[in-house]
């Protein structure tokens, strides 16, 4: 059930976003097992931040930590800086209050003061309250005020990776069999190959697919995929 107040923000959220259909690279075993110890004991108070510089899942995985923790009844709130920057900083007031905060993009407020000014209260307010706090972007592309740098810089700072090409293929099938997609391997070879390969990338294509399939009533053959990779 989403959050009344996700709702109120109009910001909506992947509601098939799960930890147990997020695809774990070698890569990110040690962080994901992190999180998942603290979203189990609901640890109070924690305040972790995501460190992701090349689009490797960061915002799918907030979602489905989100999901994750309101299945086990507890409330939880997903605020992606790319639509919330439009907004007025007051939103954030309250939001202490619930069990988990988790906001994507965070770099995204270099240029807005009032932004960086209602993040550090939050920051705050949340250690205060013992709310759980998960903030993910790119750490070496913040500027803003100091007090605020050196805030998110004292917490524990987990890095999200680059899936290994050994493993696209994988991830790709993990991926496809969550969306509820067929795809023959031979097809799936040629999207990892004439796509970007990041498993953003992929899972935006691969969304899109399933999109067009439903739409048009038809399997998902080359000449779809070619379709999507060329208007992407």
């Amino acid at each position: 059930m989403p959050n009344p107040r996700q709702l109120a923000l109009q910001i909506q959220i992947n509601e098939r976003a799960s930890l147990n259909n997020f695809f774990i690279s070698k890569n990110n075993n040690k962080t994901i097992q992190i999180l998942k110890n603290i979203l189990l004991n609901s640890d109070k108070g924690a305040q972790i931040f995501i460190d992701d510089q090349d689009s490797n899942g960061k915002s799918y995985l907030l979602q489905a930590i989100c999901n994750d923790f309101s299945n086990s009844h507890n409330s939880s709130i997903y605020i992606p800086m790319k639509e919330a920057i439009n907004l007025d900083p007051s939103i954030l007031q309250g939001v202490s209050q619930l069990n988990l905060i988790c906001i994507d993009d965070i770099e995204l407020i270099n240029n807005y003061g009032k932004w960086q000014i209602a993040l550090f209260n939050l920051i705050n307010e949340c250690y205060e309250k013992e709310s759980i706090l998960l903030l993910s972007g790119s750490i070496n592309k913040l500027e803003a005020i100091p007090d605020l740098v050196s805030r998110i810089k004292k917490m524990e700072i987990l890095k999200l990776e680059a899936i290994n090409d050994d493993e696209l293929l994988k991830a790709t099938k993990a991926i496809s069999k969550n969306l509820n997609i067929e795809i023959s391997q031979k097809n799936m070879n040629y999207l990892i190959n004439n796509s970007k390969r990041d498993i953003k990338t992929i899972f935006r294509t691969l969304s899109q697919l399933e999109k067009e399939s439903l739409e048009r009533k038809k399997s998902i053959g080359l000449n779809l995929i070619k379709e999507v990779i060329q208007n992407s």
